[in-house]
Formats: structure tokens, C-alpha cells, sequence
């Protein structure tokens, strides 16, 4: 019997397949890579088949939480018989009932809210809220001090609070040690944030969940959008998570210029003892939290609708949001919240038996490189250090407990990373490339207790703090300085400390670099580098993750199913060794689908020769070859005058179109190559700068949407840039699109031999280091390649200058729906006669 969907239209074939399929990898628990072009509706198949599957099976009991009361014993062996007794005492009946309970009520909250039998709130409750801020008589500086810190025998590193005295002053000083004890491990076990109290969140119900995860703000957006077309919008719980960035509503935190930031500034004000933020309810307005899980969970909403309702209701839609996540079935998240375990911590996501789909994964590998990459240049630790020594100077005589030990054992690290990229002779400032071990060895950061070290950072929040305090007194030397100028045009200038603004803490930088050091030493390596001394920052060293399986096993651990889908996936290989190294191949799935395009819309060819039958092999050692360079020059004059209105041609690199363009201008009996492709087409070129990049695109469009008389355009781009992903080449925009070469990387990269290098050692014989190699390119060219053709009606031909491309190992790594009609054509003529045909017919073909 068919299932139905619920989709929105009449489904295609190959959408019918694709929601099938998916529905059949939940059910039986599997990991899935789908592979669908874009314009085959992916998005909208996503939603309708693992959502049909949520309804179906979203009912039955979630084991996925665990009780919330059964306390681990300790070990403690003078704790009293009666308090371990009560430590271990069950209530997961009573526990589940109170879920069940929270769970209708909502329920019933949400439909008279629908029914408009939920007023809004009052004018009284806004401005009461608006009103709410904390003052204090202590001086600026004083937020910036550390808490008394003691790290304790037995390696305790939480920060130790007095217990209130009218609440224990008639108890033993034993037990006051124990409950004082028992409070700290709570403290460790979950830190609480702004929201619901303890004990309300504590019995919240969870639902069995969808994470949904995208790689960008707008691509999250979209798919929202796209829920609200179907039918699932009237009863599925969706909240979308994003970044104080896109959720903050405090005017004076939101206007500061980087996330970071923001996310200091928003930890500083819930801490400040001067100022708190208005969009935080206090202790006794609970109910408003309700409220606005109420509204938000009321209708499918982005990040936009909350932001909004935040305001409406004046609560902060960032704590509001991550609070509605409990209890909802589909929660719609950025790749940053899901890719970083850290990040899931401090959100409180919960994977257990949940759906995971990451869409646009093709880059998946790439990005859980790039979240798990720490650079820290030698600049940021000089800054850092003075900073520190700053503070230290500043507070030394009134921080207590352990600050202090900690602070120097910080400086301490900081000096020996700086002294790695400060080597005592030219000789020594060589790129090199440490395991993490060798490299805390050779700085004798191995003697430092760096796990340790890490809680108290993390507790003490010193990152945060120092920033804070470098502000401050930054501003104030820049402000006397202003002063001083009123009356001295020669007054002395602040010291460089002082003269520049960071916005990022330096310290958070270094801390997550000191963490990375903690790491097993098979996870990643220390790359020193020295190329970059030229730079506005000189030397650098960086954390390079080697294995994304490693952060990536978790969540194949805890999800029941994990979905990977994209519009070119090619090549899958790199996901089974990449991050699915331990997953048998029975559970690992792969459903691949032809485009909704008739197959005469689309002309793949590759061209071994060039016009003068020159043969295309455009490698590393042909790249200054200007015989070549002219061959290539030649072939797109001749595409020119077959292909009508939009072009776009893909380089490996900027550097290498800089270089072919430099060519392409010298002049030959007064005209150059450049001159001959101006007079096919007015020539378009991809900006290094992405502010330009819309600039650029709007002309293009413009002269390409233009009376049909008029030639059209040529737009050169780079693989792997701002026109390679993202940008929609649809119609008349993109009627050919062309590769010139291979985009091999850079082989005499460190970082990239380390990391081929490590492929190799995984399995021997299985040349896994060439396979990595070869996929980095191919997955360039695939997502290059399918710029072109984005809906069912839309027709275009792809053109491969490089005869390498019909070699059988590059060919297979292909997209399906292109590799398996891409001719072969041994010469530029051949080719150019199937493309003139092509558009003849489709010229001729009734509309």
C-alpha cells in the first residue's frame, strides 16, 4: 500500500523514490547519503518523508531520557547510610507522570492560544520587564575579578560558594560538608542558564526529535519556509536554534561587530553587578517563559517570527528558543550547533534515539575540519600575555584561593607557545608538522596539568573577564589621551597595548588552542608555521583535525539514524572513510536520484584537444605553459560563437586565472586573446572581495537579460569560491558551463600531506591517500558543474577541457545524472558540432 506524504504537489517518480527511501533508513535505523540535484524538490521530499515517519512513530515512549534523579554514587564512604539511601531512591514512575502531565498541559496551552483564548501579554508585564535592571556602587573594574577558586585534593575545580547560613546554621558541620558537597556535584552535572527553573526543566517532557542542521542562516530560513507548505505545519513543534548573532534582541549587545563579542557581552550582563538584561525574566515571572513557549511552538517559525515574538512578549528569543526545543519534535539548527560537542552541551541537545539530517552535507568533512581548526598567531599570544600580566598586576593582591597559581601556570603556557614561533635562527623557521604529544614535549607544556587547567578557564571564565577588563582600561587610556590632546598637541600616545581593538578575546583564542593540546594524539597535529611572516599577524600555529570520525562518533552513536543528503554527494567514498569508518555497510545506505530534466536538457562532454588539436592535459607542470594557456583561450573563443547568453567558466584557483588572464592580454599583431572573447561576450570576472560579489552578479545578470540580439556574457569564477556554491546559474544565466582543468590542491602543502599521509596509515594497500586526494578535487568540480540546470524546464550543456577527465577513476566520481551521459569527444570540433546542434534544437523546439 503507497504511503502518503502529504506532499504538497503531485509528486514525481523520482520524489516518491526519495521519501520511500527515506522512510524506509528510519525505520530500520540506518545511515543514509542522498544524493539529489537541485530542482528536484530535495528539500520538500526531506520534509515529507521523515516527518510522515515522526507522526507515524513519534508517539511511542522516548527512552532517550534518562531518569533525572538517579544520582551516581560517588564514592564518598563517610556520607551517612541515610543520604545514599536517599540519593538512590527511584521516581522514575512519578517522574514520567509529571512529564505526561507538562506534556498535556502544553498541549492545551498551545490550542488556546490557537483559538485565541490566550491574551497577549500587558503593557504592565512589558514595562515592568523594560524597568528591570540591577545596580551597584562597585566600582567599573570590579566585574572583571575573579571568584575565590580553590581546585581541592581530589582535582575539584568548581568554584566554592558558602552555604547560607539561616538555611544550615543548625546542622552538623559534617553535614553542612556533605550537602556543600552534593551541591557541587549538581553544579558540575548541569550549569544552569536563563529560563525555566530547575525543577520545572527538570521534569520538561522530551519528544522523540528531528534535527534538522544546514550550513547557513538562509538555507535554515528556506527549508522553514518550506515546512509551511505542507500540511505537517499544522501539528509538528518546530523551534529554530541559532547564534546570539541572529537571536539577541538587547540593542546595546547586538550592535557589537562580532559574535564572540556577543557572546561575552551577553555571559558578562547575566553575571554584572551593575546591570542585567532587560529580556531576561526574573526568578518569579516563570509563567513568561511559558508564554513564549506557548507562542513559539504555536505555528512553524524561523528565526525572524522569534526574534519578533521576543519582542513582542520581551524575552530574550535566544533563551526562549533553546527552552522550546525540549518539548518539540523538529528542531532546525545551524551545522556549529550540531558539528561541536561543546556547543551540544551547553544547548542541552540530546541525540539519543533522535533523526539526524545534515542537508548541503557535501562539504561535511570540510566544515567538522574547520569548527575543530585552532589558529593562534604569534601576535595573539604577545597580546595575550601582556594582557594577562595586566590583569595579574592589577588584582594580585585580591584574588583569592588558587587564581593566582592558575594565572601563572597560564602565563607560563602562553610564553612557551609564544617562544615555538620565535625560533633563535633563520634556520629553524621551517613549516613543520608536530603530533600533539611531540609538540607539548619540545615546549614543556607536558608539565602542566592542562585538564585542570581547562576546568578552571572554563569556570573561572578568565577568557571572558580579561577581555572585559582590556576594554576597559584600553578606553580609559585612549579617552585621557583625547583629553591630554586638548591642552598638549605633543602628549604622549597610550602604549601599543592600548592603541588597538581585538574582536575576538585573544585569551578565548589561545584557551581553545590549550584544549586542543588535550586531545588524543591520534586526533589531530600542531602545524608551525612560519610562511605567513608577512602577514599583518607573522607566524602562526594551528591545531589540524585528521580525523573527523573521531568528533563525528557521537553522534553516530546516539542517533537512531543519521541522513546525509546533498545535490551532488560524489564521491560517496569519502563519507564511508571519512566519518562513517566503523559503520558496517549494511547499515549504511545510498540513494541517488536522476534529475526531473528530460535527458536531452543536458550536453556533458569532455575534450581531450583544443582547437589546434594541442592535447588538454592542464597539470601542475603545465600551468605556466603559454602555448596551453593560449589553446584554452582559443576553445573558449570557439564555445563563444556555439553557446548562447550566459557562459560561466571555473579555474582551479584566483592565482591561476590571474596568471591566464596576464596571458590572455599580451598582444599579437595588435589584438590579443582577451580583445577576441570581448568581441563574443562582455567579460565578467568572480571578485576576491565578497562585498563586490553581488555588485558583480546584478550586471551580469542585467547585460544577460538584455534584448536577445545581444551576445551575452562570460563569467570566469574559481572552484571553491563565492560562485561555486550557492549562486543559481539557472536559463539564460548559465547555458554552458566549463572547466578548465583538474582543480588539484596545492600537493606541496604540509597540512595537506600530513593529513594524506594519515589516510594511508588507516588501511594499507587501500591507497586511501590518493582516494582523499582525487575526492578533494572531484567534489570542487561537482558542485561547479551543478551550478547549471535548476528546474525541470531549464537546459544546458557542461564542458570538460582536460583529458584527464575520462579517466575511469575521475569519470565514476562524477554526479550520476551527468557520468552517465557525458560524451567523450577527442577534439574541440567534435564537441562544438553537438553543441550547435544542441541549441538548434532546442531554438526549434515548440515552447
Amino acid at each position: 500500500m503507497a504511503i502518503d506524504f502529504g506532499f504538497p504537489y503531485q509528486p514525481y517518480d523520482i520524489q516518491d523514490e526519495f521519501m520511500n527511501s527515506l522512510y524506509s533508513v528510519i525505520s530500520q535505523g540506518k545511515i543514509g547519503i542522498f544524493e539529489s540535484p537541485t530542482g528536484t524538490g530535495k528539500s520538500l521530499s526531506l520534509i515529507c518523508g521523515s516527518l510522515k515517519w515522526l507522526t507515524d512513530h513519534g508517539d511511542q515512549k522516548d527512552t532517550s531520557i534518562p531518569a533525572c534523579n538517579n544520582e551516581q554514587d560517588d564514592g564518598n564512604d563517610d556520607e551517612p547510610d541515610w543520604l545514599k539511601n536517599y540519593q538512590r531512591v527511584s521516581k522514575e514512575q512519578q517522574e514520567e507522570q509529571l512529564r505526561a502531565e507538562r506534556k498535556s498541559q502544553l498541549e492545551r496551552l498551545i490550542n488556546d492560544f490557537r483559538h485565541g483564548q490566550q491574551s497577549r501579554p500587558s503593557k504592565a508585564v512589558d514595562a515592568s520587564a523594560r524597568k528591570r535592571q540591577k545596580t551597584s556602587a562597585t566600582k567599573d573594574t570590579d566585574d572583571f575579578m575573579l571568584d575565590d577558586y580553590n581546585s581541592g585534593d581530589e582535582g575539584d575545580l568548581t568554584s566554592k560558594k558558602p552555604i547560607a547560613p539561616d538555611t544550615t546554621s543548625n546542622l552538623s558541620s559534617e553535614v553542612q560538608q556533605l550537602l556543600a558537597r552534593l551541591s557541587e556535584q549538581n553544579t558540575k552535572a548541569k550549569q544552569p542558564s536563563p529560563g525555566p527553573d530547575n525543577d520545572q526543566e527538570q521534569y520538561e517532557f522530551h519528544q522523540q526529535k528531528i534535527f534538522y542542521a544546514s550550513r547557513t542562516h538562509s538555507q535554515l530560513t528556506q527549508f522553514i519556509h518550506e515546512v509551511n507548505k505542507t500540511r505537517y505545519k499544522e501539528n509538528i513543534w518546530t523551534t529554530p536554534l541559532g547564534s546570539r548573532k541572529n537571536l539577541c534582541i538587547n540593542k546595546k549587545v547586538r550592535t557589537l561587530d562580532n559574535v564572540n563579542r556577543i557572546n561575552e557581552a551577553c555571559l558578562d550582563m547575566q553575571k554584572s553587578k551593575n546591570e542585567s538584561c532587560p529580556y531576561l525574566p526574573s526568578t518569579n515571572e516563570q509563567d513568561r517563559w511559558t508564554q513564549f513557549k506557548v507562542q513559539a511552538l504555536s505555528k512553524v517559525q524561523d528565526i525572524e517570527d522569534l526574534c519578533k515574538l521576543g519582542e513582542e512578549l520581551h524575552i530574550c528569543p535566544y533563551y526562549g528558543g533553546r527552552h522550546s526545543s525540549a518539548p518539540s519534535q523538529l528542531v532546525v539548527l545551524p551545522y556549529q550547533h550540531l558539528l561541536h560537542a561543546r556547543t551540544r552541551e551547553s544547548l542541552g541537545i540530546n541525540l539519543k534515539n533522535n533523526i539526524v539530517i545534515i542537508d548541503e552535507a557535501h562539504n561535511l568533512l570540510e566544515t567538522i575540519n574547520a569548527i575543530h581548526t585552532v589558529t593562534v598567531t604569534l601576535h595573539q599570544l604577545q597580546l595575550a600575555l601582556a594582557q594577562i600580566r595586566l590583569y595579574l598586576e592589577t588584582y594580585a593582591s585580591r584574588l583569592l584561593g588558587q587564581n593566582v597559581v592558575y594565572i601563572k601556570q597560564l602565563i607560563r603556557i602562553v610564553k612557551a607557545l609564544a617562544r615555538a614561533l620565535e625560533p633563535k635562527d633563520a634556520h629553524s623557521k621551517k613549516d613543520c608538522v608536530l603530533r600533539v604529544n611531540e609538540f607539548a614535549h619540545t615546549t614543556d607544556i607536558d608539565q602542566v596539568n592542562l585538564f585542570k587547567l581547562e576546568q578552571y578557564l572554563d569556570t573561572s571564565r578568565l577568557a571572558q573577564k580579561l577581555h572585559g577588563f582590556y576594554d576597559k582600561v584600553r578606553d580609559q587610556h585612549l579617552e585621557a589621551y583625547k583629553k591630554a590632546l586638548l591642552t598638549d598637541k605633543n602628549a604622549k600616545k597610550p602604549p601599543p597595548l592600548f592603541t588597538s581593538a581585538s574582536s575576538i578575546s585573544t585569551l578565548q583564542q589561545i584557551q581553545a588552542f590549550i584544549m586542543c593540546l588535550s586531545h588524543p594524539d591520534s586526533h589531530g597535529r600542531i602545524v608551525v608555521s612560519f610562511s605567513s611572516e608577512d602577514a599583518p599577524h607573522g607566524p602562526q600555529l594551528k591545531y589540524m583535525l585528521l580525523n573527523p570520525a573521531d568528533v563525528f562518533q557521537p553522534i553516530v552513536q546516539e542517533a537512531k539514524s543519521i541522513i546525509l543528503a546533498g545535490g551532488t554527494m560524489e564521491p560517496i567514498s569519502d563519507f564511508v572513510h571519512g566519518i562513517f569508518p566503523t559503520v558496517s555497510n549494511e547499515r549504511i545506505h545510498h540513494f541517488s536520484c536522476g534529475h526531473v530534466i528530460p535527458s536531452n536538457h543536458l550536453l556533458p562532454l569532455i575534450v581531450d584537444k583544443g582547437p589546434s588539436g594541442k592535447p588538454l592535459v592542464l597539470n601542475y607542470n603545465n600551468r605556466e605553459n603559454g602555448a596551453l594557456i593560449d589553446e584554452i583561450g582559443s576553445a573558449l573563443v570557439n564555445l563563444c560563437n556555439v553557446v548562447p547568453d550566459g557562459l560561466v567558466c571555473f579555474f582551479s584557483s584566483f592565482s591561476y586565472m590571474d596568471l591566464v588572464f596576464k596571458r590572455w592580454q599580451v598582444k599579437t599583431a595588435g589584438r590579443s586573446l582577451f580583445d577576441r572573447l570581448a568581441e563574443k561576450k562582455k567579460i565578467f570576472k568572480e571578485p576576491k572581495e565578497t562585498s563586490q560579489v553581488e555588485a558583480m552578479l546584478r550586471d551580469y545578470a542585467l547585460h544577460i537579460d538584455q534584448p536577445k540580439e545581444t551576445k551575452g556574457a562570460i563569467l570566469f569564477s574559481v572552484v571553491n569560491g563565492k560562485m561555486s556554491e550557492g549562486i543559481n546559474f539557472s536559463d539564460r544565466l548559465g547555458r554552458c558551463v566549463v572547466m578548465v582543468g583538474l582543480p588539484f590542491p596545492n600537493r606541496f602543502s604540509v597540512e595537506l600531506n600530513e593529513k594524506i599521509k594519515y589516510m594511508d596509515q588507516q588501511q594499507t594497500g587501500k591507497n586511501l591517500g590518493k582516494e582523499y586526494y582525487e575526492n578533494l578535487c572531484m567534489r570542487g568540480v561537482n558542485q561547479s558543474i551543478g551550478r547549471a540546470i535548476r528546474h525541470r524546464n531549464d537546459y544546458a550543456t557542461i564542458v570538460l577541457l582536460d583529458q584527464r577527465y575520462n579517466m575511469p577513476n575521475i569519470r565514476k566520481k562524477l554526479p550520476s545524472w551527468i557520468g552517465d551521459h557525458v560524451d567523450h569527444c577527442d577534439n574541440l570540433g567534435k564537441a562544438l558540432g553537438k553543441i550547435s546542434r544542441f541549441f538548434y534544437e532546442k531554438r526549434s523546439a515548440p515552447p
